[in-house]
C-alpha cells in the first residue's frame, strides 16, 4: 500500500528521453588485413508509469578481404510500474548471426522486474519470466520453442559519468532437456567530456546445443567512443 500510494506522483513526472550511441573501428593492414566495425545505440523513454527501451547492435568484420563476422541484434521492451520497485514488462528481440549457425532468431519475452538495490552509486534489477523463440537455422530448418528466463542488471556509478555495467541472463529451453542459452555483457565507461566517453565492453553468448559443426561460445571484446544525451 505505501508503494502504491507513490505511483500517482511518479505518473506526473515530466517525460524523459536518454540516448547512448557506441562506435568502434579497427583497421590493420600488412601481413594480415583486418577490418572491424561495431555500431550500437540505446534509447530509453520514461513517462511516469511507462518505460520504453530500444537497443541495436551491429558488428561486421573482414579478414583478408573475406567476411569473418556479421552480427545484428535489435531489441525493444516496455515496462509498466506497479510500485517503485516492481514492474511488469513485454519485449521482443531479433538476432542474426550465420557464423553461429542461425539465419535469424526472434525472442518474445514477458515477465516481472524487481529493483533489488536502489542506492546513489549502485543499482540491481532482477528479471524473471518466459520466452517464446522462433529460430531459422543455416541449414534451412526452423524451430519454435518456449523457455524460461532469469536475468540481472547491475550498475555501479564511480562518478556522474563513469560507471561499470554487468548484465547476465539464463534461458533454459522448456522443450528440450539440457538445452539452454547463457549471455553476459560487461562494460566500463570513462568520460572524456560531458557527453563523450571511452567504452570497453566484453560479451559472451553461450548456446549449450548449437547447430552441428558450430561452437557453443561466441566472445566479443569491443572498445570505442560512446556518446550520451
Amino acid at each position: 500500500a505505501p508503494g502504491a500510494a507513490q505511483i500517482p506522483d511518479s505518473a506526473k513526472r515530466k517525460p524523459v528521453t536518454s540516448f547512448t550511441g557506441d562506435l568502434g573501428f579497427v583497421s590493420a593492414s600488412g601481413n594480415t588485413n583486418v577490418t572491424t566495425l561495431t555500431v550500437g545505440d540505446k534509447i530509453v523513454h520514461t513517462t511516469g508509469l511507462w518505460m520504453f527501451t530500444q537497443l541495436a547492435i551491429y558488428v561486421t568484420s573482414e579478414t583478408n578481404n573475406k567476411q569473418s563476422a556479421n552480427q545484428l541484434r535489435l531489441a525493444e521492451r516496455v515496462d509498466y510500474v506497479l510500485n517503485p520497485r516492481l514492474s511488469v514488462f513485454l519485449g521482443s528481440a531479433y538476432e542474426r548471426n550465420k557464423f553461429a549457425g542461425f539465419e535469424s532468431r526472434t525472442d518474445e519475452i514477458t515477465g516481472m522486474a524487481w529493483k533489488a538495490i536502489v542506492a546513489p552509486q549502485d543499482s540491481l534489477r532482477l528479471d524473471a519470466g518466459g520466452v517464446l523463440t522462433q529460430e531459422s537455422e543455416v541449414d534451412s530448418t526452423h524451430h519454435s520453442y518456449p523457455s524460461a528466463r532469469g536475468a540481472f542488471h547491475y550498475k555501479h556509478q564511480f562518478s556522474k559519468r563513469a560507471y561499470f555495467n554487468q548484465f547476465a541472463e539464463y534461458i533454459p529451453n522448456l522443450q528440450t532437456s539440457g538445452s539452454y542459452r547463457f549471455n553476459t555483457e560487461t562494460a566500463v565507461v570513462a568520460p572524456i567530456s560531458a557527453h563523450v566517453g571511452i567504452k570497453v565492453g566484453y560479451a559472451i553468448r553461450f548456446d549449450s546445443r548449437p547447430q552441428p559443426t558450430f561452437g557453443t561460445t561466441d566472445r566479443l571484446l569491443t572498445s570505442g567512443i560512446q556518446v550520451s544525451y
